[in-house]
């Protein structure tokens, strides 16, 4: 008697585990439904379906110009969203264009950021140095101007002794840099 209770024990515990292992399952996929619902919420199902589509165009791009993948990403997906746009317009009679263009700026735009950013960086960083150089706050930091842009007008000068015509503007560029090193530090002096 206490064999077959043993094995109605047995039974139950791997019917027990069994529906743990179930209920194990469920929440997983309940988790798994819940995350992809709360990133379709944010990322539009549209942008994924786009970025797959330009995948294949840009490694067709990539394979004929290798060294420009950014520009061969946008030019993919400048493309790919032309050709829905133009699709959308064949079998609707309202095409959404606004939507084409969001779907389109929310992958351009983080592609595109860096470079900006770095660009707006530069220019910014150009002007405040070129306004050290023309009003300096010490008279160390128009000495400490001085020697850099001189040492920098010597090295491109060494460097480019071979081909001083062709880099013409880029040694102008350096004697203009320091000429208003100069004039900043006449500026402290009057």
């Amino acid at each position: 008697m206490s064999a077959v209770f043993e094995f109605f024990q047995k039974i139950q515990k791997q019917i027990l585990d069994l529906q743990n292992s179930i209920r194990e399952f469920q929440e997983s996929w309940d988790r798994f439904q819940k995350f992809w619902d709360l990133f379709f919420q944010i990322v539009p199902w549209e942008v994924l379906l786009l970025l797959v589509f330009s995948v294949i165009l840009l490694s067709l791009f990539n394979s004929i110009s290798p060294a420009t993948p950014k520009t061969n990403l946008t030019v993919s997906i400048l493309l790919l969203c032309g050709i829905w746009g133009y699709l959308w317009s064949l079998f609707s009679e309202t095409p959404d264009y606004g939507k084409i263009l969001w779907i389109c700026l929310y992958i351009l735009l983080p592609l595109h950021a860096f470079g900006l950013g770095k660009f707006a960086y530069e220019k910014i960083r150009k002007k405040i140095l070129a306004k050290k150089r023309i009003k300096p706050r010490d008279w160390e930091e128009s000495l400490s101007q001085v020697s850099k842009d001189y040492n920098g007008l010597m090295a491109l000068a060494h460097s480019k002794a071979d081909s001083a015509h062709e880099n013409k503007l880029e040694i102008l560029a350096k004697i203009s840099d320091l000429e208003k090193s100069i004039s900043g530090i006449k500026s402290l002096l009057q």
